[in-house]
């Protein structure tokens, strides 16, 4: 199972092409000139949304060289194919939050004025993100194919942007998501407990699937 996640680890960062990085790069433009001191906490959500954007880059990319079928040569069952899926996704998580922290330092050392508020959601959502996206995207893969993975990526990848734009107008503030935090903070154990079964599940759905397809 190591030379999976080896692989599909690899996968993953050789998705990083000249286009990826043309548009982080025109992002990252447009954010500095567009929202000043957040420019860092909303280039980090972009990135975030990029980070499974390239998980599915490498499963196109297995779909097309017909690596299922040699998979099933191999002494690597079903199950722990897909849980190679998964171990890779929370792997990246440690990508996305580290380029949180490093656009929201970025950020600070451009416009010498430092957020915590901004960092802490940064980090928050580059660790939530990536689970999240498989526990939603992985299973329409194993069942139905990348070509339908990839359109039901689209409302996250909407909601994500439709967040920036709307923080960007001005119709929201992290002093909003501090109020709301405050909130349903007792409520967070069980948001915790909520994303690894909702994740947990989703392991089981696509392992699931890909037996089917064997």
């Amino acid at each position: 199972m190591r030379g999976i996640i080896y692989k599909d680890l690899c996968l993953f960062f050789k998705g990083v092409d000249k286009i990826v990085l043309l548009v982080l790069g025109g992002l990252l433009i447009l954010f500095a000139a567009e929202s000043g001191v957040y420019a860092g906490m909303l280039f980090s959500f972009a990135l975030d949304m990029m980070v499974g954007l390239l998980h599915l880059t490498a499963l196109e990319k297995e779909e097309k060289t017909a690596w299922g079928k040699y998979q099933r040569t191999l002494p690597v069952g079903a199950g722990k194919g897909v849980a190679g899926k998964y171990a890779v996704v929370l792997l990246t998580v440690l990508v996305s939050i580290a380029g949180a922290v490093v656009s929201n330092l970025a950020a600070f050392a451009f416009y010498r004025t430092f957020l915590p508020e901004a960092l802490r959601w940064s980090v928050l959502v580059a660790a939530v993100t990536p689970p999240v996206w498989a526990a939603f995207n992985l299973p329409f893969y194993y069942w139905l194919g990348s070509q339908v993975a990839q359109f039901t990526c689209f409302p996250l990848a909407f909601f994500f942007f439709y967040a920036i734009k709307n923080f960007e107008a001005g119709m929201w503030a992290l002093s909003d998501l501090t109020y709301l935090a405050g909130n349903v903070r007792p409520l967070l154990p069980l948001a915790l407990l909520a994303l690894a079964g909702g994740f947990l599940a989703s392991l089981a759905i696509s392992a699931a699937g890909c037996r089917c397809k064997r």
